[in-house]
């Protein structure tokens, strides 16, 4: 994951780093995760899940309980010893930057999700997408009655494929612009905010992590099935970056020109070919029916790459 190197200095005022430019320090941190992933864990249970003497923990979460970083939780609408995020104690934006649109999340620090919204662009060139990316934040910020001071950062998901460290990546031709930047640096300045970056396998893997799949299963290989084919891992509820950040890119794996790849562009093209009207590929969670003609030719040209990849990474 990139950072930006200004993600310190846009830090906003609800938050104050200590030692180390740490929010948290490492024994509060692990109370707050276990908290976090076990809503209504009580103090006895965080002390023989992270292994901190019991009157540590109870300090510990009484200075957290101060902060507002957690809060008792509700059984059945009344007071109990459990403990919970508070969720309004910070709030995080997602940025997904798609080939012809992005789409804008916010969650707060329970991992709910607040809102989102989809925007199509006829222009996905840098500045139209944040001008417009910018606007829509402050606009649903607006309308959820979020105190700006408590923004934590923004997370960017862009399709791409990291060469380096130095924050660029090789990106598909239909956002080649911004294959020429710092994307985390670019995003900070926009949003005076600070920023994060991660291909979109990745970022769509950490999101199923935290509102999805993996708030039953820890460790997963996510597919990641869009306009083009890739994925990302998770282990033990942590996101697998790998050297550059492209851990997970299924995609990358399969030998290149012997697999169709199985995206959702093929998928439309077939269906379009059989006489069905696919609005919008964005769409095609709300309206896909798999009886639909076609369903079967996309599966039968693309089992083969899927079953390669399911081989691939099962190798020791």
């Amino acid at each position: 994951m990139l950072t930006s190197l200004k993600n310190n200095q846009f830090l906003r005022g609800a938050f104050t780093l200590g030692k180390g430019d740490k929010l948290l320090q490492d024994n509060p941190k692990a109370i707050v995760k276990q908290v976090f992933w076990k809503p209504g864990i009580t103090q006895r249970e965080i002390s023989a899940a992270t292994k901190i003497p019991q009157q540590s923990v109870s300090r510990l979460v009484n200075s957290l309980l101060e902060d507002g970083i957690i809060r008792g939780a509700c059984d059945s609408g009344k007071p109990s010893s459990g403990l919970e995020p508070n969720p309004n104690y910070a709030y995080c934006y997602g940025l997904s930057i798609l080939l012809d649109a992005i789409s804008i999340a916010l969650m707060n620090f329970k991992g709910e999700v607040v809102a989102t919204k989809f925007i199509a662009l006829d222009d996905m060139g840098i500045s139209a997408v944040l001008s417009r990316a910018v606007q829509e934040v402050e606009e649903m910020s607006s309308v959820n009655n979020i105190d700006s001071a408590r923004v934590l950062g923004i997370g960017v998901g862009i399709s791409g494929f990291f060469s380096s460290t130095d924050g660029k990546m090789n990106t598909h031709h239909a956002i080649e612009e911004w294959a020429d930047i710092n994307i985390a640096e670019t995003v900070a300045e926009a949003f005076q905010l600070p920023s994060w970056v991660v291909n979109d396998g990745t970022g769509a893997a950490a999101g199923e992590g935290i509102a999805g799949a993996g708030r039953r299963y820890k460790n997963f290989v996510y597919f990641f099935v869009s306009t083009a084919f890739g994925g990302g891992l998770i282990n033990n509820g942590d996101m697998i970056r790998g050297t550059h950040g492209n851990a997970g890119e299924l995609g990358d794996m399969l030998p290149a020109k012997l697999y169709s790849h199985p995206n959702l562009k093929l998928l439309e093209r077939i269906l379009l070919k059989h006489g069905v009207d696919v609005p919008s590929m964005y769409q095609l969670n709300e309206t896909f029916d798999p009886d639909w003609p076609g369903v079967d030719e996309w599966i039968y040209k693309v089992q083969d790459s899927l079953g390669s990849t399911h081989i691939l990474r099962t190798q020791p």
